[in-house]
C-alpha cells in the first residue's frame, strides 16, 4: 500500500516538473468582458521551437525572414513606423489562413495586410487582404506567387 502511495506522489511530482519545464514562459491573458471573436493569425511557430534567454531569443525554424515596416497607418496598432516584422516564407498556399497577416508584392511595392478571404477562381488560389485600420478591403486579388511572407512576430 505504501509503495502505491509513493508511486502516485512521485508520478504527480514528475508530471508537475515536466509541465513546468514545457510551459516555463509566463502566461498572459487578453481579458475582456464584452469582446467577440475575430479571425486571428494561425500558429506558425511551435512552442518547442522558441528559446528565450536573458540576452537573446532564438526561433528554431527554416525560412524566417525579417523586414522593417514603413508606417502608412494601415496596420495600426499592430504595425507602426520602424516595427520589425518576423515572417516565414510559406511553402504552399495551405500555409496561409484567414486572419494571417501576409506581405506580398503589389505595384512594385511590398504591402503587409491581413487576409480576410481565401478563394479560387479560374486562375487558381487567391486571397483578399485589408489593412486593419482601413475601412475597405484591398480592391485586388493576391496570388500565392506574390506572397513574400506570413507574419509570425513583431518587434517594436
Amino acid at each position: 500500500m505504501l509503495n502505491k502511495y509513493y508511486l502516485a506522489v512521485s508520478t504527480f511530482i514528475l508530471g508537475f516538473v515536466v509541465a513546468a519545464m514545457l510551459f516555463s514562459g509566463d502566461v498572459r491573458y487578453a481579458f475582456s468582458l464584452d469582446s467577440s471573436a475575430v479571425d486571428s493569425p494561425s500558429d506558425h511557430i511551435a512552442i518547442e521551437d522558441l528559446h528565450v534567454f536573458k540576452d537573446k531569443a532564438v526561433i528554431d525554424t527554416d525560412n524566417l525572414i525579417w523586414a522593417r515596416v514603413l508606417d502608412t497607418h494601415s496596420m495600426e496598432p499592430v504595425l507602426n513606423a520602424n516595427s520589425v516584422s518576423l515572417e516565414l516564407l510559406p511553402s504552399t498556399f495551405s500555409d496561409i489562413s484567414v486572419g494571417d497577416v501576409i506581405s506580398y508584392s503589389h505595384n512594385l511595392k511590398v504591402i503587409i495586410h491581413r487576409v480576410i478571404l481565401i478563394s479560387e477562381d479560374s486562375a487558381g488560389w487567391y486571397c483578399v487582404t485589408k489593412g486593419d485600420n482601413n475601412k475597405e478591403a484591398d480592391d485586388y486579388k493576391v496570388r500565392f506567387s506574390d506572397v513574400k511572407g506570413v507574419l509570425v512576430g513583431v518587434l517594436y
